[in-house]
């Protein structure tokens, strides 16, 4: 284990800035070419030959549901257990994230698939999302900066089960053309634009010119204080989700079972604040298995 300039530690594993943005870069420029190539149409169709069977339309929208930005404040607090660390990352790189989307969105216009001339063709699930906003996709930044994040808290950054956070991240992702709200290209795009998130704030806000503030906010959050403060947190994001329009009836499951997660999650940290000792712990568990 090593220490990173604002002394926090590092799990160890592999070193995520290079990977982040090679990741983040490469997906970006997938994204462009086919927007650029004319792919889109073409691949939209092939994903939409066939009308979904009941418990297909239900598994997309449960799965295009968790990229919905409450549930990845939920998720990726749920990981980080009073180190501190990845919860202070948090509100720069979903501040960063969501300046991307709206600010792609804006400047590119590009309509999304239910309000092109494709329409007629798609089986869209859920609502019917039909505005000039389709490139990037929020969801897919949303689900990619998430992955990243969670990957970060995992102790040792295992590799299978930074597979599976991907994996799940890419499902989520993909999701958003399944249910007709986006292209493909807009999803290579947005999880692209995740990634590069997470590295932009890693390298300027944790290890660059704001690591001093990011050093100060991980303290607070590790200290009891601010462990129930990230429990208040919890229970908003959980309030937020029951109380959010996702326009997909079928993913009702999903915003039940976060809301529980998180209300468990807020209630634990409320307990391990009343003895440092448990959060002590756990914060310290990954160094002593280094």
């Amino acid at each position: 284990m090593k220490n990173l300039p604002n002394g926090t530690a590092d799990p160890g594993g592999p070193r995520p800035l290079p990977w982040l943005c090679a990741g983040g870069v490469l997906l970006v420029l997938a994204g462009l070419l086919v927007h650029l190539s004319g792919a889109d149409p073409a691949w939209m169709l092939r994903v939409h030959a066939g009308a979904p069977s009941a418990l297909s339309s239900m598994f997309w929208s449960v799965t295009t549901v968790m990229g919905l930005g409450s549930c990845a404040v939920i998720c990726v607090l749920a990981v980080d257990r009073g180190a501190g660390r990845v919860a202070a990352l948090l509100p720069p790189v979903f501040l960063l994230g969501g300046v991307l989307t709206h600010a792609v969105k804006w400047l590119l216009a590009v309509p999304r698939p239910a309000g092109s001339a494709l329409a007629p063709q798609l089986h869209v699930i859920g609502s019917a999302f039909r505005g000039a906003v389709s490139m990037p996709s929020g969801h897919a930044l949303t689900a990619a900066a998430a992955a990243a994040l969670v990957c970060l808290a995992l102790p040792g950054r295992r590799p299978l089960a930074m597979l599976l956070v991907g994996a799940a991240a890419g499902c989520i992702a993909w999701s958003r053309v399944v249910v007709g709200a986006h292209w493909p290209s807009d999803v290579l795009v947005g999880a692209g634009l995740g990634l590069l998130a997470v590295a932009a704030c890693l390298a300027g806000w944790e290890r660059g010119p704001g690591r001093r503030l990011h050093a100060a906010l991980v303290r607070r959050i590790a200290a009891p204080t601010g462990q129930r403060w990230v429990a208040v947190a919890e229970l908003a994001a959980a309030a937020v989700l029951l109380e959010e329009r996702t326009g997909y009836p079928a993913g009702v499951p999903t915003v039940v079972v976060l809301a529980i997660m998180a209300c468990a999650s807020a209630a634990w940290r409320w307990r391990a604040a009343r003895d440092p000792r448990a959060t002590r712990t756990l914060r310290d568990a990954p160094a002593e298995r280094s």
